[in-house]
């Protein structure tokens, strides 16, 4: 009974192996906002086997499902040198669709999504990796170049 802990343990770290948060000189989450505060997005980074995989979550307000879409999004990584490296966007395996929908408030209804992403970059050094850039395709508000999300 008193090897249980750490047999459990040793369990949880053997699950761990291949999936490795950024170094302790790098953020694990990165976070940018747009539109107000309406559009917000995180994203972690980790290294897995010789890849760099974010896994980016948005929440949206004042949009319609198809804005929170991975459709409607492009991902560049920016490297050290302030060089863009497009990478595909998909939704997470499996595929997740924008979740949410119409809320109401003291101050009229509006429309609330959120979903998820993750895309990797292949053969990339995780230190090499400052920041992403997350540009949307359209949305409804006037001014949308994009946010970056940064770790320092």
């Amino acid at each position: 009974m008193k090897f249980l802990p750490i047999t459990c343990l040793l369990i949880l770290l053997s699950c761990a192996h291949d999936r490795q948060p950024a170094s302790s000189e790098n953020s694990v989450i990165a976070h940018s906002s747009m539109a107000l505060g309406n559009i917000k997005a995180s994203a972690v980074k980790v290294r897995e086997n010789k890849d760099v995989c974010f896994d980016i979550s948005l929440k949206m307000k004042g949009v319609e499902q198809r804005d929170a879409s991975s459709a409607n999004w492009t991902l560049a990584w920016v490297d050290k040198d302030s060089r863009y490296h497009l990478l595909n966007l998909s939704q997470r395996d499996p595929a997740s669709v924008p979740v949410g929908g119409q809320k109401i408030a003291p101050y009229g209804a509006y429309e609330e999504w959120t979903n998820d992403f993750r895309t990797c970059a292949p053969n990339a050094r995780i230190e090499d990796i400052k920041s992403i850039v997350l540009t949307p395709r359209s949305l409804p508000y006037k001014k949308h170049e994009g946010m970056v999300l940064e770790w320092r």
